[in-house]
């Protein structure tokens, strides 16, 4: 039950944080855009436990980002699977593999 509460709690600062926090500055300092369409407070839970540009720096396919997300979710990311199928649509849209594999 504890653990429920301070994952509610954390969600809860991460999305107030969000909005007004600014753009994560990526590795040469420029900001890293988040484009905020659909899905994109999902990306939220996994700033739980690494950074914003570790998460979007990614360009995967879908099988790179479905084994990703399935191994985050064994480390114990709250991503249930209706959410994992939005959240795979939304990196998919945003960060995928140019070369579509």
């Amino acid at each position: 039950m504890w653990r429920r509460v301070g994952i509610g709690t954390a969600a809860l600062a991460l999305l107030a944080g969000a909005a007004a926090a600014p753009a994560p500055r990526g590795a040469g300092g420029q900001e890293v855009p988040i484009p905020q369409t659909e899905g994109w407070e999902l990306v939220l839970r996994c700033v739980m436990c690494h950074s914003v540009e570790i998460a979007v720096q990614q360009r995967l396919g879908p099988g790179g980002w479905s084994d990703t997300l399935d191994r985050m979710i064994r480390y114990g990311a709250p991503i249930p699977p209706e959410d994992k199928e939005k959240l795979m649509v939304y990196l998919l849209r945003h960060y995928r593999d140019p070369a579509g594999s």
